[in-house]
């Protein structure tokens, strides 16, 4: 029996001998310590570094540590609304996968906020401070809760200007609720706030029709389902692509009046580009058809595009 686990302990320890090494750490520049080393598992047989960025908020945030092959082939990186994720991975010990290099324009404004972007546990109260640059002199946190199927990093923090405000937009679809929280500070480091789940509320006395599309016709007038509004949520809402030849419907249901009255960074997150939004106040209102006294907010890409430009060169 002695000899049995002598020999686990030993090819335990020579896999652990034979395992990639990777560089592991968490921070805006990439850089970890000689001392941040992680072992990686014998099925890891890759070393990764992870770059994500959310345009106009100064939340940038480098991810290092053992993965797979096969991960870091189906990241999902690219643009996801403001957010942007990038995934780089090479397979020698403490390879350095790209030559990053991280940036910042003008100068320090005395201000620092907590910067992270992540879930709970790495953008908690004890997130790492960062000096702000330029007009950056708030304080941002944006906590998210997604529609499944649609998961983000929920938790965003960093500096920002004075065009960001209060918000809260929330709305439901079928059974599914879904909001982004922004908070405003102005204080040093005052996004340190916890992260309180934001709950549905009571029903409000609202009924809209409700549906998601998947391509699988959901959407049919005949196929709608009918859902009591609640808390805050006093608008019908009707999601609908741009196609000019063949506009469809993508989903209807509750939603805040937030949502519906002007553009902005937080709906353009929430929402996909490629689709407006009709509101309306009576209940049932939102159904197949046209939809009177509906206030229509366009999402017009070149209008995105140019906003986008306008914060890459700005710094902002």
């Amino acid at each position: 029996m002695k000899l049995y686990l002598h020999l686990v302990i030993f090819i335990f320890c020579l896999s652990r001998a034979n395992s990639l090494t990777c560089l592991k750490c968490v921070s805006r520049e990439g850089n970890c310590s000689a001392t941040q080393v992680e072992v990686c598992n014998p099925y890891q047989d890759a070393c990764f570094f992870e770059a994500k960025d959310y345009i106009g908020v100064s939340g940038e945030t480098v991810r290092r540590g053992c993965a797979t092959a096969n991960y870091c082939r189906h990241y999902p990186d690219g643009y996801k609304g403001l957010l942007s994720r990038e995934m780089y991975c090479c397979s020698s010990d403490l390879c350095e996968p790209v030559n990053y290099h991280y940036s910042h324009n003008g100068a320090p404004n005395g201000m620092a906020c907590q910067s992270c972007i992540g879930n709970a546990a790495e953008c908690g109260h004890n997130a790492r401070s960062e000096p702000c640059y330029r007009s950056a002199d708030r304080c941002i946190q944006i906590s998210q809760r997604f529609l499944p199927g649609e998961e983000l990093e929920p938790i965003i923090k960093g500096c920002g200007d004075t065009s960001f405000k209060d918000t809260l937009v929330a709305y439901q679809i079928e059974k599914n609720f879904a909001y982004v929280e922004q908070k405003v500070c102005g204080l040093r480091n005052c996004n340190n706030r916890s992260f309180p789940e934001i709950s549905p509320g009571p029903p409000n006395g609202l009924q809209c029709y409700t549906c998601r599309d998947s391509g699988n016709g959901e959407c049919a007038r005949e196929r709608l389902q009918l859902l009591n509004c609640t808390g805050i949520m006093d608008r019908c809402v009707h999601v609908i692509s741009k196609d000019r030849d063949v506009p469809t419907t993508i989903q209807k249901g509750c939603a805040t009046e937030t949502i519906c009255t002007s553009y902005s960074e937080i709906y353009y997150n929430l929402m996909r580009q490629d689709s407006y939004a009709a509101c309306c106040k009576k209940s049932l209102c939102n159904g197949a058809g046209g939809h009177p006294g509906a206030k229509l907010l366009l999402v017009v890409v070149v209008v995105v595009g140019v906003a986008l430009g306008v914060a890459l060169v700005t710094g902002k």
